[in-house]
């Protein structure tokens, strides 16, 4: 019996755990999703991050999927910095591999301590209804019914618009009869 059998572990879950970089320790003051659009064949699935407050005062963003981290002592600037970095690696990564490479980077466990407090966070937003995926959707919802209702405004407009149009061409065909006077004259003075 190995130390691996009294601990309950296989072998791969033991190099998992050891090459895990860990997040217990951090304070986590957010998570988001960054969302690339491009106009090749293929796509960048959303890309999640966290921020945690660290020792020193500073902010640290950290990417889920490819393990990348920004440093800064403004919250907003650590995470520009980490998108700047996202999209110099995928440029990077896609240009001397192919996509693959991406594939490969995220078939690691080495983020999966950040993934387990990632979904605690996540699952604690969403009990508020306050969960990224809901409040993006929300956003997404939010726009197409916008557009929707702007549509169905400019359709109805334009419906009154051309009935008013077609009303006063109807009153300007009746006025030009004009009433002149009415004559009347009773059978009895015919008698």
């Amino acid at each position: 019996m190995t130390n691996l059998d009294i601990m309950g572990m296989t072998e791969d879950d033991f190099l998992t755990e050891i090459n895990m970089v860990p997040a217990d320790e951090k304070e986590f003051i957010g998570i988001g999703k960054i969302v690339f659009n491009n106009d090749a064949d293929w796509n960048i699935p959303h890309l999640h991050f966290m921020v945690d407050k660290t020792t020193s005062g500073n902010y640290e963003a950290t990417l889920l999927e490819f393990g990348l981290v920004s440093w800064s002592e403004n919250k907003d600037e650590v995470i520009k910095n980490l998108v700047y970095q996202t999209q110099t690696h995928i440029l990077n990564a896609i240009g001397k591999v192919g996509f693959d490479e991406l594939i490969r980077s995220v078939d690691s466990h080495l983020m999966d301590s950040y993934w387990r407090q990632y979904r605690k966070i996540e699952f604690t937003l969403a009990r508020s209804g306050k969960d990224l995926s809901h409040e993006l959707e929300s956003r997404i919802t939010k726009a197409i019914q916008d557009f929707f209702n702007d549509k169905i405004k400019e359709i109805i407009t334009t419906m009154a618009k051309t009935a008013a149009e077609d009303a006063i061409k109807e009153y300007d065909k009746m006025a030009t009869v004009k009433f002149n006077y009415v004559r009347y004259c009773g059978l009895e003075v015919a008698a």
